[in-house]
């Protein structure tokens, strides 16, 4: 049975906003976000009072508003689930991402702390310059775990100074979750726009 108790946070708004790019039925968005009919059910009173979707027979879809809105999101960051092998195995990885960040942003503990309080069990914060490296630390990843490296890279398309977020959980949500919080923490773009329909 599931629940028709309300509980969710604001990063499960952006991860059904981002499901929604596609028509959607609410069925499937309760099970891809691992919520209660209730939670989802609100959620998308909440992005239909924002005129950024509309709902038919068939399911839910972006409004012209909403595609606007998507496209600026998609510039921003970019949202995969990978399976990266050795790299915490048994875990479910989020992987996110960052084109651009604020320029005093520092890559530190913090950032894993923002995953830890979404439930996740942690999170690694890579940097793009030529390869993908994590700042601070004495730990090569491409030599260590090569692997989940090659995978990532075949993935995504880098630039200078991108920032990946890599988030594991023992959910999917909760690792989404957690990666895109700490995306919000680092770049101001972003959380303007997130604001634009999280109340």
């Amino acid at each position: 049975m599931v629940s028709n108790i309300t509980h969710y946070v604001k990063t499960d708004i952006i991860r059904a906003f981002l499901l929604i790019k596609e028509n959607v039925s609410r069925n499937e968005l309760v099970s891809k976000l691992a919520l209660g009919e209730g939670s989802v059910r609100t959620i998308l009173d909440v992005l239909k009072d924002k005129n950024l979707i509309y709902s038919t027979k068939k399911g839910h879809s972006l409004t012209e508003k909403g595609i606007l809105v998507f496209k600026k999101i998609e510039k921003s960051i970019s949202v995969k689930k990978l399976i990266l092998g050795a790299f915490y195995p048994g875990l479910e990885k989020a992987i996110v991402l960052l084109n651009k960040t604020d320029n005093n942003i520092k890559i530190s503990f913090e950032q894993r702390d923002i995953a830890v309080r979404q439930g996740a069990e942690g999170a690694v914060i890579l940097k793009f310059d030529k390869e993908l490296y994590i700042p601070n630390a004495d730990i090569n990843f491409k030599e260590n775990y090569k692997k989940a490296y090659d995978e990532i890279l075949k993935r995504f398309d880098f630039k200078k100074g991108n920032i990946l977020i890599v988030c594991f959980a023992k959910s999917l949500r909760n690792a989404e979750n957690g990666a895109l919080e700490i995306a919000l923490s680092m770049s101001k773009e972003l959380n303007n726009l997130i604001k634009m329909f999280i109340p």
